[in-house]
């Protein structure tokens, strides 16, 4: 089931999947550790045949752990730069509370440099000699998954003063594209206190500047890591087809993925996780 909250970005929910939609987001729970499918992937499972297409085309590479582990290592310093003092309402929260935050802003540090690296891969240009791996393939084991999350809070189910809140994150409509509204947001949505402290530290520095050289690092980075992982699609066209019939989603979510990587990374490492 296809839902949509207009203006926002319509997906495929987890818990409304079916058939080889359910069982391409099981495989990205497992082979990302995570316990959440990213919107890039909730989003293009509403158009015909583009998850499917996409995840032939990557699943071979993402079962050998190279990819997940360049852009690991990558997205664990994206950024190196000072962190915000937490708040008192905030801790006000209590230790629990803030070790499930911890949990989600650990998922997403380690979903979102992989989902960058497989836009960067379907962007990529193969580079001469380029030819797929020859022998066995890797054998790779993901690591521990991480601890269950609550769940995204559906954008119609918000509140209309949190609604303020998620809106003054999404990012506006693009090519006639509804809205997007980064699904960490909306998992901070149970905190509402966080959102607050998010607003107040994060979208200043968005909005100055302060974190575009971080953003850029990070993007240049994951790209060339990309363009050597080429070739190991061997002959096949799959990325350039598939970057072509859906450049306008793949364009979209290159821009905000590295932004969220390192907002990801500040707010970790502002309560003290990284």
């Amino acid at each position: 089931m296809v839902r949509s909250s207009d203006p926002y970005l319509a997906e495929v929910t987890e818990d409304s999947a079916r058939g080889e939609i359910a069982r391409i987001y099981r495989e990205i729970r497992r082979l990302l550790a995570v316990p959440f499918v990213a919107l890039i992937y909730r989003h293009l499972a509403t158009i015909p045949d583009a998850l499917e297409s996409l995840w032939r085309a990557v699943a071979p590479l993402l079962e050998s752990g190279e990819l997940q582990e360049r852009a690991w290592r990558i997205g664990s310093g994206a950024w190196p730069g000072p962190v915000a003092e937490i708040p008192v309402h905030v801790r006000a929260l209590g230790p629990a509370s803030l070790s499930r935050l911890g949990d989600v802003l650990d998922a997403y540090n380690r979903a979102n440099p992989v989902n960058f690296a497989i836009v960067s891969l379907l962007h990529a240009t193969p580079q001469a000699g380029d030819k797929a791996p020859s022998g066995n393939p890797r054998v790779w084991t993901p690591p521990p998954m991480i601890s269950a999350l609550p769940p995204i809070v559906p954008i119609g189910d918000v509140a209309p003063e949190l609604r303020e809140y998620l809106d003054a994150f999404g990012k506006p409509s693009e090519r006639g594209m509804p809205a997007m509204v980064p699904t960490l947001y909306r998992h901070l949505a149970h905190w509402p206190s966080v959102l607050d402290f998010a607003r107040d530290e994060v979208l200043p520095r968005l909005a100055t500047g302060t974190f575009a050289p971080a953003i850029d690092r990070f993007r240049a980075a994951i790209q060339l890591e990309a363009t050597t992982l080429r070739g190991r699609f061997g002959s096949t066209d799959a990325p350039l087809q598939l970057q072509g019939r859906l450049a306008p989603v793949l364009d979209r979510f290159t821009a905000v993925i590295p932004e969220m990587v390192v907002v990801g990374n500040f707010l970790s490492r502002s309560l003290g996780r990284g």
